[in-house]
């Protein structure tokens, strides 16, 4: 028969060597790593691709666990909270509302019915499915002077994701801001690198921005610019926060005003209003603007704003976005009105 393979994440040994010896005994699982950190969960799940991981509810609480479960979801892992001492009530054993959870003190029967119904469980899928199919244009089938700009926060992986499966090899230079915690500027670079026909890069000083070439800011400690340095750049600053972030959507929104005829930008969900100032000084400057809607925001923050402030030409639910930037960075484009139409 063949085994369930397993993942452990948690800072604690004493937790890790328990539940080792446990699902050893169940004869139904195996251990394929044990981790103690976020970026090393990260690596062992990319790399061994496991059935279920147990994480650490400390874990869980950290801003970097979005960029987690869009991999957990992306290779159909299956993640089960891992409880501290200090989670459970001690009038109910263990929470329900929280989902598929496991104590390393439970028996081994309570841990084999929890990983089973967590194994039973459908996975969330990992994007929206693909109704529209992935946009497929012919070399030179984009403006030459054209340039797409993104910006996200809280649910923004999973949305660049699913806008980034509709470009093509040839797609239009692309830099993207995504509010992620520190030092998982790597791990969300591959993954969305894999989801992705063009190449998805970190944005660092001096980096060209060309046609196929994805240039991200996320989990960095600096602010991405464009400029012009014989071609368009990349430029990382470490000033001081813009709108509350470093790096800011607002700070890669400001630097492309004066290229605003050549740019098509994007503000996706998030908390907050970073982003939304940027969008409308680019709107007033020519360029062509989306919002994510509502419904298919995680949080209809920043999209908001932006849309109130008349920033936004058009709002658009998550699956239509991805299509509609390359529609506006094609040869026969749709144009929409100046702001106050």
């Amino acid at each position: 028969m063949t085994k369930t393979r397993v993942v452990i994440a948690t800072p604690s040994m004493i937790d890790q060597s328990r539940l080792d010896k446990t699902l050893e005994q169940t004869g139904q699982f195996v251990v394929v790593a044990q981790t103690s950190d976020l970026s090393a969960t990260y690596s062992k799940v990319e790399e061994l691709l496991p059935d279920i991981v147990i994480i650490a509810d400390s874990f869980a609480r950290q801003e970097e666990y979005q960029c987690m479960l869009s991999l957990f979801r992306a290779v159909e892992a299956r993640a089960v909270t891992l409880l501290g001492s200090q989670n459970l009530d001690p009038s109910s054993p263990y929470p329900s509302q929280i989902g598929s959870f496991v104590h390393s003190r439970m028996s081994v029967h309570e841990v084999l019915n929890a990983l089973s119904s967590a194994v039973a469980a459908p996975v969330q899928a990992a994007f929206a499915p693909k109704t529209h199919p992935p946009a497929t244009h012919p070399k030179s089938g984009f403006q030459r002077d054209k340039v797409i700009l993104l910006g996200a926060s809280t649910g923004g992986i999973d949305a660049l994701t699913t806008i980034l499966q509709h470009f093509p090899l040839d797609c239009p230079p692309t830099a993207i801001v995504q509010h992620t915690g520190q030092n998982f500027s790597e791990t969300l670079a591959r993954l969305l690198d894999r989801r992705c026909a063009a190449e998805v890069v970190l944005a660092e000083t001096g980096l060209e921005m060309k046609s196929g070439r994805i240039c991200l800011a996320g989990g960095i400690d600096g602010h991405l610019r464009l400029e012009h340095r014989g071609a368009l750049r990349c430029a990382v600053s470490h000033g001081p926060a813009t709108s509350g972030h470093r790096p800011s959507i607002d700070e890669l929104f400001a630097s492309a005003v004066p290229m605003g005829n050549s740019v098509v930008a994007a503000l996706l969900t998030g908390m907050g209003r970073d982003g939304a100032t940027g969008l409308l000084r680019l709107r007033q400057a020519g360029a062509t603007t989306f919002g994510q809607d509502e419904s298919s925001s995680v949080v209809y923050g920043m999209p908001r704003v932006a849309h109130e402030m008349g920033a936004v030409q058009r709002q658009l639910p998550l699956l239509d976005i991805g299509p509609a930037l390359l529609q506006a960075c094609a040869q026969t484009q749709v144009r929409f009105g100046k702001v106050g139409t």
